[in-house]
């Protein structure tokens, strides 16, 4: 199934330390995107169109045979990558940015990369055993020292070098009648700066396949008017904030998980579920999962003390959580929120847990030594059409 992923990165900084204070300022880093399943195998409907301008893959897929086909369908849509800085610096941040898909080629980035590699590549045997070698190779880099330039990623297919965040465009940015373009330029981020190109984000997007890994059954105690089920996660990774939305004969109903562990189950009955203000049980609730306790304001992280002895060399490739800012939940809501919970029938959304998101879009991050990398991720789920057993 296609993935598109739309890296929303959102870094805050505050001012670039002293000379005197050599202490590393945070980079919180915000990533989102909407997988949407089909298990019926129908073309999966994109809710956004992308402009022209977004640079395209060459690679041209083998059309392959049709039994080869996978069994479920769908498409990660819409990933975009914002900065944001608290705070005044005069001089450019250094980002580098490193980006693999498990399953699947690159189809669409922007700005240009520096390098591309293919999906057979990067997901083959030598680039897996050449990552082992560059963790090695990273693990034996002391503090404070001087070390040999290390190779990037073998195992990731889009590669930027060096982007340089400013608080203003170096290049007018490129016209666009794109909605999503024009509320994303609103946010308040630092400009990308690549090259001849500049934009509020980064945008990565591929084509990939990955099984769906939940699964809606009857319960023992089904019966009319007592509908029962129990919803399976059958993947390898629990899945998060889970909305399970119904809407039947002019009436409502919204069941909602926190968690869902790998291998294990939630039951419900169906209509113990009927709410009156859909708005609040779905987008009210999903808002508040993603924004927090804060709500969303833009907030650096509590900084943990004098964080020395950065190495530029080494990513940050792990999420430190999944929370957003308000306005990125706002926009993810403008584009998604009727197709999340307005449709006739039954639908599921969920939030990947971090390790999907690990295995199925590898992230790297590097930035210089005046700053240290806060990643989060925001991976959401949508299955349409589900059939009520």
């Amino acid at each position: 199934m296609p993935r598109m992923l739309l890296a929303l990165a959102v870094v805050l900084v505050a001012p670039r330390a002293t000379a005197g204070l050599m202490c590393a300022q945070p980079l919180v880093a915000h990533e989102w995107g909407v997988h949407v399943y089909a298990t019926d195998g129908a073309p999966v409907a994109s809710p956004v169109a992308l402009p022209g301008w977004f640079h395209r893959s060459a690679l041209i897929p083998s059309s392959g045979a049709v039994r080869d086909l996978p069994a479920d369908n769908g498409v990660r849509f819409l990933p975009v990558l914002h900065f944001y800085a608290a705070g005044a610096s005069s001089a450019p941040i250094p980002v580098g940015v490193e980006v693999g898909f498990g399953a699947g080629p690159a189809s669409v980035w922007f700005p240009q990369v520096d390098r591309l590699r293919s999906a057979a590549e990067a997901n083959g045997a030598a680039a897996a055993a050449a990552r082992e070698a560059l963790l090695t190779a990273r693990a034996a880099r002391g503090p404070m020292a001087q070390h040999p330039p290390l190779p990037a990623d073998p195992t990731r297919q889009l590669i930027w070098d060096r982007l340089e965040l400013t608080a203003g465009p170096r290049i007018a940015p490129a016209d666009s009648d794109v909605p999503w373009v024009a509320s994303a330029r609103k946010l308040d981020a630092l400009w990308v700066n690549h090259g001849p190109e500049s934009e509020r984000f980064v945008f990565y997007e591929a084509g990939t396949a990955e099984p769906l890994p939940l699964a809606l059954k009857r319960d023992r105690s089904w019966a009319p008017g007592h509908r029962a089920y129990a919803l399976e996660n059958r993947g390898a990774h629990p899945v998060h904030d889970v909305f399970l939305t119904h809407e039947e004969a002019g009436t409502t109903y919204v069941f909602t998980a926190s968690t869902v562990a790998a291998g294990g189950a939630v039951r419900f009955v169906l209509e113990e579920h009927a709410v009156k203000d859909r708005r609040a049980a779905t987008r009210g609730r999903l808002r508040a999962a993603l924004t927090g306790a804060h709500g969303g304001a833009d907030v650096l992280p509590a900084n943990p003390g004098c964080v020395m002895g950065r190495d530029p060399a080494i990513p940050v490739e792990e999420p430190a959580g999944h929370r957003l800012f308000a306005g990125e939940v706002d926009l993810i809501l403008a584009i998604w929120g009727e197709r999340f919970f307005d449709r006739p029938g039954t639908t599921l959304v969920w939030r990947e847990d971090a390790a999907t998101l690990s295995a199925a879009t590898p992230l790297s991050l590097y930035t210089d030594m005046f700053h240290y990398v806060v990643l989060q991720r925001a991976g959401l789920a949508l299955w349409e059409h589900v059939r009520l057993p």
